[in-house]
């Protein structure tokens, strides 16, 4: 079966470079070894529908095609990377089962704890600056409810900004 790798991260923590960084690798990783990785990006679903990320929009219908995508995937039996912040443990546990209604298996999540003060310096060099008010509170959330495995996850890997890494079984 096809596994799911859901990112989490404040803005500017690097989730999207790593996503595009899979993607181009996803043929030779052995956690994604069926066929190529479906990314799911609620920022270019925003793109898509409203014609800028920035674009908050209707997550109702940002939402619907996200389970599009899903269902899409899962047809297609293609591994999915989930490109969104999942900054609140509810955000987690609606995509954990999402990703298990289709049967994706495993599910690992990807936590890029990135110190808040890295995060607001790259902000600062982005094309879509994120208010510094927003990533704060977005980084408390996390901090505060942080990714655990009785959320559903399978495995979860942790990387700090010095690349090191740290996994829960």
């Amino acid at each position: 079966m096809a596994s799911v790798i859901i990112l989490i991260g404040v803005p500017a923590s690097g989730k999207s470079s790593l996503a595009e960084q899979m993607l181009r690798t996803a043929g030779q990783q052995s956690s994604l070894t069926y066929g190529q990785a479906h990314l799911i990006s609620p920022d270019r679903i925003r793109e898509q529908l409203y014609g800028a990320a920035a674009i908050q929009g209707n997550w109702s219908e940002i939402w619907s095609e996200i389970q599009q995508e899903f269902a899409y995937a899962a047809r297609s039996q293609q591994s999915v990377i989930y490109d969104a912040t999942n900054y609140q443990r509810e955000y987690r546990k609606d995509v954990i089962a999402l990703a298990k209604k289709h049967g994706f298996q495993p599910i690992t999540g990807i936590w890029l704890n990135v110190p808040l003060w890295i995060c607001l310096s790259r902000n600062e060099l982005r094309d879509r600056v994120v208010p510094e008010d927003v990533i704060i509170e977005m980084y408390r959330t996390i901090t505060y409810t942080p990714p655990s495995l009785p959320e559903g996850f399978d495995r979860i890997l942790i990387q700090d900004h010095k690349s090191d890494t740290t996994w829960i079984d």
